[in-house]
């Protein structure tokens, strides 16, 4: 099994948190804090077992995609394009110090392209909750 590195992980239209909790416990509050932030827990992908399956090995990692039906009947209402911005999804990767890292797009510059007020202030409100979710992880869920 081959052991792959993560190179450096920046960009400029992602938000990224770096919390020193343990992996399992930063996974609990981020989806106690996604269904207090009123959206649901819709998926999670484990690209850990992915890769592994493909004979390549990675830190623990997990993609977290959320949303809520309500939130997409308005989207698909004000332009079905927009579809492609749903759901939302945090990475979160620990690091090889066990630091965890938390990233996720900001949903404002998304639904903000589509030069629909309905759909940049949701942008707005989900770019806010993003952040409330994160924040909570900090603060003990």
């Amino acid at each position: 099994m081959s052991t792959v590195a993560y190179g450096e992980a920046v960009a400029a239209f992602q938000h990224a948190r770096i919390v020193t909790l343990p992996f399992e416990e930063v996974l609990t509050r981020l989806r106690q804090a996604i269904e207090a932030a009123g959206l649901w827990v819709l998926q999670e992908i484990d690209p850990q077992n992915v890769l592994q399956r493909g004979g390549h090995d990675i830190g623990p990692a997990r993609q977290i995609l959320f949303f809520h039906p309500d939130l997409m009947v308005r989207l698909l209402q004000a332009n079905p394009a927009a579809l492609l911005e749903a759901p939302l999804k945090l990475a979160v990767m620990q690091q090889p110090d066990r630091s965890v890292a938390v990233r996720w797009h900001d949903p404002a510059t998304a639904f903000g392209r589509y030069s629909k007020p309905i759909l940049t202030d949701m942008g707005q409100d989900l770019a806010s909750r993003c952040e409330q979710i994160v924040t909570a992880i900090q603060e003990g869920g």
